[in-house]
């Protein structure tokens, strides 16, 4: 019980912290910055540290091999990750950010559906009406009208159902090493994998036009990168993933990130509406609502 208590709060604290990230992608949008440099910049300095840390033989590396399934899996989860914040930033440049973060983090589901299929998880009724809150939810978001896509189309609607497909990939490579004994490391592997697959899409996509182009971004990016690299890794080093695993020994590692996305989802969608100022139309509101709600009602035990 203490354990399952334990994980609870360390993915409610990782939540909160990842609402930064949103916030991150948010301002970048409206200020003109790229973001896929700022990713690519944060997951370098990241991949460096935690290189470093490796190295140094950290207390908190855990057991089992560098180079192992779990550094691989966490390698495809970090792919699959800085490719979902590519077709964010997009869509958060054409439509409402509120909404695309709500979509874009709905994919959460994955790592759910994953734990109550192919692990045993339990899958009580009211769980099933959680997930049919956020799937309605985001069709709904994706469907409506609102004031920031009505003079420009719906071509945000796309890049936000990308996003919402490779989240969905992220969470399950991610979860996977805490479910699999052959998979299962420590925290630093599985943090250091992430970033590294994030270096590797980077690279692929952002990385040569850089070069091409002479262009290795502004003051503000670099500092956001910062922030970002301080945030995310603290974040996953002492955070998340050990959340995770004392969720997944006690049988539900599948609640882990609804309930962090939850957390998120839901701070991020205040932000939006009081800070931000965005409008939403009704339906879209309401979607949102359904996501929100979705969430916490997947997570109840």
């Amino acid at each position: 019980m203490l354990n399952n208590l334990a994980g609870f709060l360390l993915v409610v604290i990782a939540g909160i912290c990842w609402i930064g990230v949103g916030i991150s992608v948010s301002k970048c949008s409206e200020r003109g910055w790229d973001y896929n440099i700022v990713q690519g910049l944060n997951y370098l300095g990241a991949t460096l540290l935690c290189a470093l840390l490796l190295a140094a033989g950290a207390p908190w590396s855990g057991s089992g091999p560098i180079f192992g399934w779990g550094f691989l899996l966490s390698c495809l989860a970090g792919i699959a990750l800085f490719y979902s914040y590519v077709f964010t930033s997009l869509a958060m440049q054409r439509g409402p950010n509120g909404l695309v973060w709500g979509i874009m983090q709905g994919g959460m589901i994955g790592s759910f559906l994953m734990g109550v299929i192919f692990f045993g998880e339990p899958a009580a009724p009211v769980r099933l009406i959680g997930l049919v809150l956020i799937l309605t939810g985001v069709l709904v978001m994706g469907i409506s009208r609102d004031s920031a896509s009505a003079g420009r189309g719906k071509n945000w609607v796309l890049p936000s159902f990308l996003a919402f497909l490779l989240v969905l990939i992220t969470h399950c490579c991610n979860s996977l090493p805490s479910y699999l004994p052959a998979a299962q490391t420590g925290s630093l592997v599985r943090t250091t994998g992430v970033y590294f697959g994030g270096l590797i899409g980077f690279s692929i996509t952002t990385l040569p036009g850089m070069i091409r182009k002479r262009n290795f971004g502004g003051r503000g990016e670099w500092i956001t990168a910062l922030v970002l690299m301080i945030l995310n890794t603290s974040t996953s080093l002492f955070l998340f993933y050990r959340g995770l695993d004392l969720l997944a020994k006690n049988g539900c590692g599948g609640l882990a990130y609804p309930i962090a996305i939850g957390v998120c989802v839901s701070g991020f969608s205040l932000y939006s509406l009081m800070v931000l100022k965005e409008k939403f139309a009704r339906l879209s509101l309401a979607g949102l609502i359904a996501v929100c709600l979705g969430i916490i009602v997947i997570s109840l035990k």
